[in-house]
């Protein structure tokens, strides 16, 4: 009953919406090129969707790539920052400093440096994506019970080993948790950096939409950037969680039965 409210809720809720905005539309008399009712953004999005295949093809890779580079790097800095403490004493405040530059700033610096294709794409993804990994992960590890690692010192292991038996472990969920937010920020980021500097992509054909002011169609990239990017998440959700089974909610037990 409740996983059903959980769907029923929102789709209630967005059908009410839709419904406010095309009334709303009707009523007030707007013109299409301000804001189009919904049922013209549907027409829309059925006539141009044969032309959008490429484009999406284009942005989830730029998307998924720099989600699998930014993840790595991320995981990889967390490791060092919690293995050596210098590290984390010159590098991670400079890390979390650069975060204050917008990454659609560095666009253009990229795209100096690396031209108009693939690459500068999943860096700016990159860029955007590895930041939640990274706190997620230092948080993690810095969070592991102290008892865990004073059993292993007790049994005679060295702080290495304690480092491999109890922190790195630890940080797994923190991660996939960072990585889970990174996934949301994810096809965001490809459409930037092909709205600013791309051939192909959501992001190219939002510019050539504004350029004529077509609105619907602006409207229907919009919805299928909501809809991507709600698939990636369920994706990495999904990996997640068959990644830390130890996890997964027991079930409640029903009644008039023992639990096992």
């Amino acid at each position: 009953m409740h996983r059903w409210r959980r769907l029923v809720a929102p789709s209630v809720a967005g059908l009410v919406l839709l419904v406010g905005w095309e009334v709303g539309v009707r009523l007030s008399g707007l013109p299409a090129f301000v804001l189009p009712p919904p049922s013209q953004v549907a027409r829309t999005a059925v006539e141009v969707a044969p032309l959008l295949g490429t484009d999406v093809v284009t942005t989830l890779t730029e998307a998924g790539l720099g989600l699998l580079v930014g993840a790595v790097v991320g995981l990889l800095l967390a490791v060092l920052i919690a293995a050596f403490p210098w590290v984390s004493d010159t590098v991670y405040p400079l890390v979390t400093l650069t975060q204050t530059v917008p990454t659609v700033v560095l666009a253009p610096l990229l795209i100096l440096w690396a031209g108009f294709g693939l690459l500068p794409k999943v860096v700016l993804v990159a860029l955007t994506a590895f930041f939640p990994v990274l706190v997620a992960a230092v948080t993690a590890m810095a969070a592991v019970d102290a008892e865990h690692a004073e059993m292993v010192a007790g049994l005679g292991g060295t702080r290495r080993h304690q480092f491999w038996l109890v922190q790195l472990p630890a940080s797994v969920p923190g991660a996939l948790g960072g990585l889970r937010v990174a996934a949301t920020y994810a096809i965001g980021a490809a459409v930037v950096a092909e709205y600013l500097a791309g051939q192909s992509g959501l992001g190219v054909f939002v510019q050539r939409s504004r350029k004529g002011y077509e609105v619907d169609q602006i409207l229907v990239a919009v919805a299928l950037v909501a809809v991507l990017t709600g698939l990636l998440f369920l994706l990495v959700d999904g990996l997640a969680r068959l990644a830390t089974p130890w996890q997964r909610p027991s079930l409640p037990s029903r009644p008039g039965r023992t639990p096992l």
